[in-house]
């Protein structure tokens, strides 16, 4: 299976990191585990890695997967979805981030990818 990383820096609302850190914890428990892995693996994400780093007083979020071949087409209606677990959690990360929807959220452009 051909796998590539994603990675998304997200601006947070002032004063949203605690609401973000519990709808991280929120979204991992083992009541929404099952429906978690489920919407990941919907749109082809096999990891999630979530970092948090404050860069002149101001929170980001860096979001960090492991993705199959598909899922570039996968996510193109992850937005729209109505699925309840994809609204909630879309919702959910709507309340915090610093972006006007979720289709803002793009992939930076990668300048170096080195191997050793």
């Amino acid at each position: 299976m051909m796998t590539k990383t994603v990675l998304f820096c997200i601006p947070l609302k002032a004063g949203c990191l605690e609401q973000y850190k519990n709808f991280a914890k929120e979204h991992t428990k083992k009541e929404r585990e099952k429906e978690y892995k489920e919407m990941l693996l919907c749109y082809d994400i096999h990891t999630a890695k979530i970092w948090h780093k404050n860069i002149s007083d101001r929170d980001y979020i860096f979001v960090c997967h492991e993705v199959g071949a598909n899922f570039e087409e996968k996510m193109k209606g992850w937005d729209t979805s109505t699925h309840p677990f994809d609204r909630w959690f879309r919702e959910s990360m709507m309340a915090v981030y610093d972006i006007e929807n979720a289709a803002g959220m793009q992939q930076p452009a990668k300048l170096v990818d080195f191997k050793v």
